[in-house]
């Protein structure tokens, strides 16, 4: 028995604990919010990896290390809590991401929004963190059993090798914070990479032989969810500009693959898909396309170009021949989010381009949308709808972003047909789009654009529109036949890069008409997997 206890005692200083504590409490938390997305080999690992820290204290004797392995346990189990809490899954790149941007006003704002009493659980959480910190330890001049210490050196030696030699380290041995965190330093190894790519690459890309003038807008809107436009058949009056005309195209079944602006935004304008997954800095996008085709590019932005998360979407601004970024108030791109910069900004600038003597151009016009906050998306007079709570207000203040998107979008469709019709002859186009959707307690009780298991699809319901001019119509009076047969087939924004090479008749091999929504060879079949991996049109 003496034997045992003496064991036990050992088993206590190697794993303290404070640390099993600290390093199991989120897991806990985890699993009571969504036990299947916590993943057991969670606790393997952290008894892998807790004697790496006890073991070195106890044999140096510094009793610092110890304490320094429970500061880190506890400031990343701070925010892992804090995580499931809020955003009901386990952290990611997207969370390390906007943790590094964000200030004390953001963080209020944003607890605002999402907090809930759940959160009370940092309390105990903390009071364990303190209680390590003013324990009393008794000097380190016993001595451990070294078949207990081999043991444990050995099954985490042996752990840590498996994982080594299967080459999953970073992905299974390592704990999920070092996982996200070393995933977090290679997004921004590559998003370096991507600053560098602001030469346009040569690709092949011919029009047809014509004297025409052309002209093609990209309007790019940010967090819209379709199903609250009437346009859509949503019950409150937010789009009665869109709904009221008749020169419209609308989509009806048009998702974005992704739920965050990064990954959707470099899908859309470039050859990246699902399916392929190429990298930016490998691949073709929009910009070397249209500027191979003779056309002058435009980058005109509300969003704010400072910060490493839309910087990288700022590559393709970077690579315009023209760019113009309104929304400059911001210290970091997240900040921007926080601060109104209404999308009327973006009107002079365009009107501007538009009136440009060049016979062939491509204007990308970056919305900030519908963007959280959504109460700092519209200016006063469009502050139709109220709430009577929290959640019935977050409601209406997002219902009332869309209102002022819908004047938004208009404006820039009727800046384009009054140039239009200075030059009857100019084949004009537009397209408007969401990069992604926007969960406004439609679905699972919350708000926003994150999700945890599976995807809620009004985080990729968006609005998909097109405006053709009266000369386009007429120059190509078929694929204008053909756009509006297609208006409910099934179609993935992540290949909006072919669809708008079609619309524009830009011949080049790596168009796939199969691909495009405009042509008839079309492929309505595809498989809509999305970033969950799970199929969209399967209930």
């Amino acid at each position: 028995m003496k034997y045992i206890n003496k064991i036990l005692k050992d088993l206590r200083i190697i794993y303290p604990v404070s640390l099993i504590l600290l390093s199991t409490i989120p897991l806990l938390v985890g699993a009571f919010i969504d036990y299947d997305l916590v993943d057991s080999r969670e606790f393997v690992i952290h008894l892998a990896w807790i004697p790496l820290f006890s073991i070195t204290s106890f044999y140096l004797r510094k009793r610092f290390i110890l304490q320094f392995a429970n500061l880190i346990y506890f400031i990343v189990g701070f925010i892992e809590i804090s995580h499931w809490v809020i955003l009901k899954g386990p952290i990611s790149v997207t969370s390390i991401l906007v943790i590094s941007n964000t200030n004390t006003q953001e963080a209020f704002d944003f607890f605002d929004l999402k907090a809930t009493y759940g959160l009370l659980i940092l309390i105990p959480f903390t009071i364990v963190y303190i209680l390590s910190v003013r324990q009393k330890n008794k000097p380190l001049n016993s001595q451990l059993n070294p078949y207990v210490v081999l043991a444990i050196i050995l099954f985490a030696v042996a752990f840590i090798t498996e994982n080594t030699v299967n080459g999953r380290l970073v992905r299974k041995g390592i704990p999920h914070f070092a996982q996200v965190s070393i995933s977090f330093y290679e997004k921004f190894n590559l998003y370096r990479e991507a600053r560098k790519e602001t030469k346009v690459k040569r690709v092949e890309a011919k029009l047809p032989d014509m004297d025409k003038s052309q002209t093609f807008v990209l309007i790019l809107g940010e967090s819209c969810n379709r199903n609250h436009m009437s346009l859509y058949g949503y019950s409150k009056k937010t789009t009665p500009k869109l709904a009221n005309r008749k020169d419209l195209i609308v989509f009806d079944n048009v998702v974005s693959p992704y739920s965050n602006t990064l990954s959707s935004v470099l899908t859309i304008l470039s050859e990246s898909n699902l399916e392929n997954n190429i990298e930016i800095t490998k691949g073709i996008d929009i910009i070397d396309m249209f500027s191979a085709a003779g056309f002058k590019t435009y980058w005109i932005s509300n969003q704010s170009p400072i910060g490493i998360w839309d910087n990288l979407v700022t590559v393709f601004g970077n690579k315009s021949d023209s760019k113009k970024f309104v929304n400059l108030s911001s210290n970091s791109s997240f900040e921007a989010t926080y601060t109104p910069s209404y999308d009327a900004k973006l009107f002079e600038p365009f009107a501007k381009a538009l009136q440009e003597k060049y016979k062939r151009k491509f204007i990308i016009i970056h919305l900030m949308g519908n963007h959280s906050s959504y109460s700092k998306r519209y200016p006063s007079e469009f502050d139709v709808f109220y709430g009577n709570d929290h959640k019935s207000n977050t409601i209406a203040e997002y219902d009332n972003a869309i209102i002022y998107n819908d004047f938004v979008v208009d404006s820039l469709l009727k800046i384009l047909q009054l140039n239009n019709s200075t030059n009857n002859d100019m084949l004009s186009s537009a397209i408007y789009l969401s990069d992604h959707g926007e969960n406004v307690y439609d679905e699972l009780d919350r708000v926003g654009h994150d999700y945890s298991k599976i995807l809620p699809k009004s985080n990729v319901e968006i609005p998909f529109i097109v405006w053709l001019s009266k000369s386009y119509r007429k120059e190509f009076e078929d694929k204008s036949t053909i756009i509006e047969s297609n208006i409910h087939k099934p179609f993935v924004s992540d290949d909006l890069f072919h669809a708008i090479l079609d619309l524009n008749n830009i011949n080049s091999p790596i168009l796939d008409k199969q691909r495009s929504i405009f042509s008839k060879m079309f492929n309505d079949k595809r498989k809509r997997f999305l970033e969950d991996k799970n199929d969209y049109d399967v209930d």
